[in-house]
């Protein structure tokens, strides 16, 4: 009987026992009852506004306008010895396409000859046309119209087709697209001959004509 009363007290003070560890949790796990601790701010890093900045569109090159297409420039050439050949020439030209530039020049030239006895200045024009074949090598034909002055002190026109190359180096200007160092052959120096004198009316020392162009 004893041990039956016994049994009960301690079963009844186990129960007491475990319903006060429960309501203990409870009361710990309620959310009014945790620690209120202070929730970390995270520092975002302000954005830096990105300006969209549009890409130029490029221009087709047949609506360029004209004067977008225009070059302006000229050419020099000079030669010292027993022939002496200073020549400047002012030259415009027209990108008729993105690879051909046709155009014209006029040309002055002082000519002396110790062979000949010749001290004259020349004078006249000339047509060309240029197309890059290459990034920096340009094919040239060219026709020349010259007034030299001929025997007993006569002048005549000379006219002399030229074809050539060049190397040409850009500077990005805004008429005076690069540099050109120019070789040329003239087609018609062995038949610019005097009928009289037997000599050679070119103004040139040689059939090749070496040129500085800016264009």
């Amino acid at each position: 009987m004893k041990i039956k009363i016994l049994l009960s007290c301690f079963t009844v003070i186990m129960l007491l026992s475990v319903s006060q560890v429960i309501a203990q949790t409870d009361e710990y796990y309620r959310p009014d009852t945790l620690g209120k601790e202070k929730p970390q701010r995270k520092e975002i890093p302000p954005v830096e506004k990105q300006e969209v900045v549009e890409k130029k569109k490029e221009v087709d090159f047949k609506q360029q306008p004209f004067i977008d297409r225009l070059r302006l420039g000229g050419s020099f050439g000079l030669s010292f010895g027993s022939v002496t050949n200073v020549n400047l020439s002012p030259m415009a030209g027209y990108e008729l396409t993105e690879k051909l530039v046709a155009g014209v020049g006029l040309t002055g030239m002082y000519f002396r000859s110790k062979y000949y006895g010749i001290n004259s200045l020349y004078y006249g024009g000339r047509g060309f046309i240029m197309y890059n074949a290459f990034p920096m090598v340009n094919l040239i034909g060219e026709l020349e119209g010259m007034n030299v002055e001929a025997s007993y002190q006569k002048r005549k026109w000379l006219a002399s087709p030229l074809l050539g190359a060049s190397y040409s180096q850009p500077i990005g200007a805004r008429f005076i697209k690069a540099v050109h160092l120019t070789i040329l052959y003239n087609l018609s120096y062995n038949n610019q001959i005097d009928q009289y004198s037997g000599q050679n009316l070119s103004p040139y020392s040689s059939p090749f004509v070496f040129r500085v162009t800016f264009l």
